[in-house]
């Protein structure tokens, strides 16, 4: 008799017989015995069947159907309520079908029939290995399914499984996901629980992996909970067969907050964009460890003129665009600011101050860079912030508001000077006035009043703008040099002045009135303090300051008979502040001149004179060697 392949559990297999007659009990174990496999125990009795079970688990129980008599089956097969019962198998004579019908339905795992005995114990060994590798499978499969059970449900992702479009599996983390019970879930299509605008991709889905064209796909779908709320899915599946049948298994992981953070971080990326897009300033993000820029805004291309991407592939290029005389200055600064970070003694903040040359323009710029090093919540250096500013605008202002206090500070020095004479002359008419009792004194005062507040206004709009000619009319030189000596003649002593007839010309008669006040003051203060020296000598000239027309009226002139002014410095006596007298002069008057002279487009020189100090104002310079500005 074939019996084909015989499965062996692996040893040893401890079997135990029970039947109470002992010469058959005997030849069974004597047989079963020749199996390596098997280890046979037997008893005579069910009850010491289970004493024995109980003391020492068997792998397999061998019983015979009645016990003198009496059904002794019931009660063997209580040890399917001990963990892990071993299989029981029926070895009798089989005299009738029910009896085998009855067994089954008892829960023996085989029946064999004793007869004829030799060849049937070939058989029950068989039996025996089969039902033991049966069992020992059968606990295994049942301890795995419990671990898989396990991970399953404490698993921190969904899983399911999907049959024809509808959910016959899902684990517990699901299962809560969609506000249902477990029980609840399984049998239902898949599509009740996504939301209406998401179907679509399920269902295409699962049609192109039944279909077998896609093995597996992930996506992301909107489902909709017990409640009603929304959560996002991340769901994985892979197509696979079970039982000859395609169905889908998978992953879901609660993405939604994750998409929100995502959604978040997106907005606030294109905010960030927007805003340093919108600065004026130029900004740039480097690398922690050297000048590698990630970002730099389109300010860059707009001050700079030139395009921001080399940037990214040579940072350093922007040097070439640096003042020469700063060019090596910023290169070093930048080093040793990378050189603290990677000592770890890094700085809040480094800031470099440079100018630079757009490129295509001549024209330079000035500029300040602010560099911020970014922490992480260890301390460590992410990335370098940069903020460059263009300063030139900001340098222009307070360069020209510096001019224009200087300018407004020598013009008050300027005004205190040439107020100087008029006001003389109001205080000395006026004490005479006081002393004689005579009024007509106080025309002079009037006068000199009258002058002071023109002094006042010229030099008010000289202090809006030192170039502008106001009030251009026509002037007699030879009135505007009279009314001059009006104002300087109370102090001449015995000066004289001798006018010779000077042109007519399109001027500020005021300012050409100052003009003349100046020039004589600047005779009066030197070249009588000299002519009083060589009075006491014994040189009793008189000193003279004459003015008269040059050659072809091409201008006037203004000289005296005093000592001069030495060839040595010339070129310095129009420098505002200069003097010769120290403490006691000022510097403001030729420099007074100078500036009325340009306002009216003339030009001023030194010239020789036969024996003094000669001024030559000139209205068209153009081919006179030698002048002076």
């Amino acid at each position: 008799m074939s019996l084909g392949s015989v499965v062996r559990a692996e040893p040893p297999v401890r079997v135990l017989l029970v039947d109470d007659d002992p010469e058959t009990a005997a030849n069974t174990v004597s047989a079963l015995d020749e199996c390596d496999s098997l280890d046979v125990t037997a008893v005579a009795d069910p009850t010491a069947a289970l004493d024995a079970h109980a003391e020492s688990p068997f792998d397999c129980i061998v019983t015979e159907f009645e016990f003198d008599g009496t059904a002794g089956l019931d009660t063997l097969l209580r040890v399917r309520e001990s963990p892990n019962p071993p299989p029981v198998i029926l070895y009798t004579r089989l005299d009738s079908e029910d009896v085998v019908a009855e067994a089954f339905a008892a829960g023996v795992s085989d029946v064999v029939d004793k007869r004829p005995a030799d060849a049937q114990t070939a058989v029950l060994a068989h039996r025996v290995s089969n039902a033991v590798v049966a069992a020992r499978q059968s606990t295994e499969l049942g301890e795995l399914h419990a671990w898989l059970r396990l991970i399953a449900d404490q698993s921190l992702v969904g899983l399911y499984v999907i049959r024809d479009g509808r959910v016959e599996f899902v684990n517990e983390y699901l299962s809560n996901l969609l506000g249902y019970d477990t029980d609840e879930v399984v049998g239902r299509p898949i599509t009740d629980f996504v939301v209406e605008e998401d179907r679509a991709i399920v269902d295409e889905s699962l049609r192109n992996r039944s279909h077998g064209s896609v093995e597996s796909m992930s996506y992301t779908v909107r489902v909709r909970n017990y409640d009603g709320e929304l959560t996002a899915l991340e769901i994985t599946g892979q197509r696979t067969t079970v039982d000859g049948e395609p169905v889908v298994v998978g992953t879901a992981m609660d993405v939604t907050a994750r998409l929100e953070s995502e959604r978040l971080l997106r907005r606030s990326e294109r905010l960030t964009r927007q805003i340093i897009s919108s600065l004026p300033d130029m900004v740039f993000i480097s690398e922690p460890t050297e000048l590698d820029v990630v970002y730099i805004n389109d300010q860059f291309e707009d001050a700079w003129g030139r395009d921001v991407s080399p940037l990214y592939d040579d940072p350093s290029s922007f040097l070439d665009l640096i003042h020469v005389d700063d060019r090596d200055q910023l290169r070093r600064a930048v080093d040793e600011m990378f050189a603290d970070i990677r000592d770890g003694s890094v700085d809040d903040q480094y800031e470099f101050e440079f100018r630079f040359v757009p490129e295509g323009s001549g024209t330079i710029r000035w500029a300040t860079a602010r560099a911020v090093p970014l922490l992480d919540e260890n301390g460590d250096v992410t990335n370098i912030l940069g903020v460059i500013s263009d300063l030139t605008e900001r340098i222009s202002h307070e360069r020209e508001l510096a001019q224009q206090n200087a300018r407004l500070d020598a013009f008050a020095r300027v005004l205190s000077h040439d107020i100087r004479g008029p006001l003389a002359v109001a205080q000395g008419r006026l004490e005479l006035a006081r002393e004689l009792d005579d009024d007509s004194h106080l025309d002079h005062v009037e006068r000199a009043h009258r002058r002071i507040t023109d002094v006042v206004e010229d030099v008010l709009s000289l202090a809006r703008d030192e170039h502008s000619v106001l009030d251009a009319s026509t002037v007699s030189l030879a009135d505007s040099a009279a009314t001059a000596w009006d104002m300087c003649s109370s102090n001449a002593g015995d000066v004289r002045c001798e006018i010779g007839e000077l042109p007519v010309v399109d001027a500020d008669e005021s300012r050409t009135t100052r003009l003349f006040e100046n020039l004589f003051r600047n005779a009066l203060q030197h070249a009588r303090n000299d002519r009083a020296d060589a009075t006491d000598r014994g040189d009793d000239s008189e000193l003279v300051i004459r003015v008269g027309a040059l050659p072809s009226r091409r201008g006037f002139f203004v000289e005296d008979n005093g000592p001069g002014i030495p060839s040595s410095i010339r070129d310095r006596v129009f420098d505002s502040g200069f003097s010769t007298k120290g403490g006691d002069g000022t510097g403001l008057g030729l420099d007074i001149v100078r500036q009325i002279v340009d306002s009216h487009g003339w030009i001023i020189r030194v010239a020789d004179g036969a024996a003094g100090a000669r001024f030559e104002v000139l209205f068209d310079p153009v081919g006179e060697a030698g002048a002076t500005v």
